[in-house]
């Protein structure tokens, strides 16, 4: 990747080059306008560009006559000339973001990915992580080309997520219980107030009674190798599941 033969360089004109971002209005010959926001950062262009997408596909209902791309363009206007406030747009648009775990950790300066846009320097990669509280971002940790670990920052998992954990857990995975995992909460095994990640191996089923109950008086628990869950009490005493079918 080019980014990668040079990145101190590229580092240095990107930074450049966002340092002279700006909105320029013009008009084309046909007598409509353009209005651009130039060199705009990367992520940022890659979160307003999926809130647009996301606000367009909302409003296309069978009644809509407006194409995609009319509405994309609406919805633009109207956020630009006031007509409708920042405060109330729905959500926020997201980012997917592809790093190496050498690149977070800032023991190297490769290139990551966001989704929709493309390849952003290691400066980027890293600033959309640490902006993780303020924007929801799915994120996918590569080494040697493979993944390694997924997730979302957000606390609700997707449904992929979803149906992955209730493929893999049938049932809730406290000691005895056999209530379905389509009927239970997913929980955070590591909080997510605390910095859990909302990824596969970091949730579990767990019916309400249960989830209660693990908050209440203290309890935690781990996902064994063979797929089992061990729980400890507050006591330090610990019980573990039957393997799961």
């Amino acid at each position: 990747m080019c980014l990668d033969l040079n990145p101190d360089d590229a580092a240095d004109r990107y930074r450049a080059a966002t340092d002279d971002r700006r909105v320029v209005s013009e008009a084309t010959p046909e007598g409509s306008a353009n209005v651009s926001v130039l060199d705009a950062p990367a992520d940022r262009a890659s979160q307003a560009s999926d809130y647009l997408n996301r606000c367009a596909r909302e409003l296309k209902t069978t009644d809509e006559e407006r194409s995609l791309d009319q509405l994309r363009a609406d919805v633009a206007l109207d956020l630009l000339s006031g007509r409708v406030q920042p405060g109330q747009a729905r959500g926020g648009g997201s980012v997917n973001l592809t790093v190496d775990p050498e690149t977070l950790a800032e023991l190297a300066n490769g290139s990551g990915e966001l989704g929709g846009y493309g390849p952003v320097i290691a400066d980027v990669a890293r600033q959309v992580a640490r902006d993780q509280a303020q924007t929801p971002w799915r994120y996918t940790v590569q080494h040697r080309g493979q993944a390694v670990a997924t997730g979302i920052t957000r606390r609700r998992p997707t449904a992929g997520q979803r149906r992955h954990i209730e493929a893999q857990n049938p049932t809730c995975v406290f000691p005895g219980c056999r209530m379905p995992a389509v009927d239970c909460d997913l929980d955070h095994r590591q909080d997510w107030a605390k910095g859990g990640p909302t990824s596969v191996d970091n949730l579990a089923p767990l019916c309400r009674h249960d989830h209660l109950n693990k908050h209440r008086l203290g309890w935690s628990y781990r996902r064994l190798p063979d797929g089992r869950y061990q729980w400890t009490t507050k006591l330090g005493e610990t019980y573990a599941t039957e393997r799961p079918p």
